[in-house]
């Protein structure tokens, strides 16, 4: 029996024509993205949704960007995301690519297990 569940972001459907669901880990790790990803505003009902981080996005491409962005993106999680407790946050700035390579190291709260979730953020 799962404890959390989530829509799959996917939005692949069922053989009965409902969609997926993720559970547990995969259900964190949806909100999560969900909380990186999404642009401050964008959602009408929650307008302080998410990390604020578009506004450093278009500063020099560096480690000092980087570790602000980090900050941004722990001080989002902290406030939307009370079912984890964070081990630690690495993003670096890969000024090739024009983005910023980030893990996230995390525990869901009564386990034992660390996971890890990677996720890229893009200058557009």
């Amino acid at each position: 029996m799962s404890v959390y569940s989530d829509i799959a972001i996917e939005f692949t459907r069922q053989t009965d024509g409902d969609i997926l669901k993720d559970e547990d880990v995969e259900a964190v790790k949806n909100s999560l993205m969900n909380i990186v990803q999404t642009v401050p505003g964008s959602r009408r009902m929650l307008p302080t949704f998410a990390q604020g981080a578009s506004s450093i996005l278009f500063e020099p491409m560096d480690e000092g960007t980087a570790k602000r962005l980090g900050s941004y993106i722990l001080d989002a999680i902290k406030a939307w995301e009370d079912r984890i407790v964070i081990e630690r946050l690495h993003v670096h700035a890969n000024e090739d690519w024009n983005q910023y390579e980030s893990y996230l190291v995390f525990y869901i709260i009564g386990t034992n297990t660390p996971q890890k979730l990677d996720f890229i953020i893009r200058r557009i």
